[in-house]
């Protein structure tokens, strides 16, 4: 059996458009038969093998990250309360936008930030003003192909870009971390925090976290949301309260004989939701 190396470099020449896709396709399948027969393909293969074919008949629209799940920068909010927001976040790009997210002005990183706020003068500078600081934003299609995509990204070194919809609005974001995932599956980031997605209780409810995949809920309590335009519990109520909640609104959701009650919103997101069979 390859190597996971080798068979890493078998997926990125599927990427490659000097190469024959279906020929790397063909040897993909032959490792992965080879590898079932001597019983010695890790689990870490197999889930990057299923991956590769989703991924190459995939487009920005089926792996961006959805409008409404953006975390982005007011360009009008001052350098100092925007930067304690970034240290929040423990992420390390952010988009920066004026007026509002279909009006994307640049990408900040969190370095240039810092560096920027430790100059002084700019301190209580709105965001926007920060011209050097920002980077210029790339923006494509929710068709954009994934493989072309990647192969651009690559060539820009270009590590997040905006997804438009057909009127040019903001559709969503696509990190080059993001698609790396769809490849190897989830990249545990230096900074990321180790935590239990969906939490039973004693008495039988479950505390989920917003960003639990609708999926790994359907197994759990056996029910199907039948939903295409969303991958978490956070987007899913968010389209069916047609709005995000305010911070201390008390609302529910009830759905397939249970009720889904929401704990706690932070910028914009539902971030805890409590899950429990409704009354008979």
């Amino acid at each position: 059996m390859e190597t996971e190396g080798n068979l890493l470099q078998k997926m990125k020449n599927v990427f490659s458009d000097n190469e024959d896709k279906e020929k790397i396709a063909e040897e993909i399948i032959e490792k992965v038969l080879e590898g079932y027969e001597k019983g010695v393909l890790t689990r870490r293969e197999m889930k990057m093998i299923t991956n590769i074919f989703e991924y190459m008949d995939s487009d920005a629209k089926d792996i961006m990250t959805h409008r409404k799940n953006i975390v982005a920068l007011d360009g009008e909010e001052s350098l100092e309360k925007a930067l304690t927001f970034m240290l929040e976040e423990n992420k390390s790009r952010f988009p920066v936008y004026e007026e509002d997210i279909d009006n994307i002005v640049g990408i900040l990183h969190i370095r240039d930030a810092m560096q920027s706020y430790l100059d002084g003068p700019a301190r209580e500078k709105p965001v926007h003003d920060l011209k050097d600081a920002i980077r210029p934003a790339g923006f494509i299609p929710e068709t954009k192909a994934i493989d072309k995509l990647f192969q651009q990204m690559q060539q820009d070194k270009s590590h997040m870009v905006i997804v438009l919809d057909e009127y040019g609005q903001t559709s969503g974001i696509v990190t080059m971390e993001d698609i790396v995932e769809e490849i190897v599956g989830n990249i545990q980031d230096e900074y990321d925090e180790e935590e239990e997605l969906i939490i039973k209780q004693a008495d039988g409810t479950y505390i989920v976290d917003g960003m639990t995949q609708l999926e790994d809920l359907e197994e759990l309590l056996g029910i199907s949301f039948n939903e295409e335009d969303y991958d978490t519990i956070n987007g899913y109520l968010i389209d069916c309260l047609d709005r995000i909640p305010s911070e201390d609104e008390e609302c529910q959701v009830e759905f397939g004989g249970y009720l889904f009650h929401v704990l706690s919103v932070d910028n914009n997101t539902i971030r805890k939701v409590l899950v429990s069979r409704t009354k008979k």
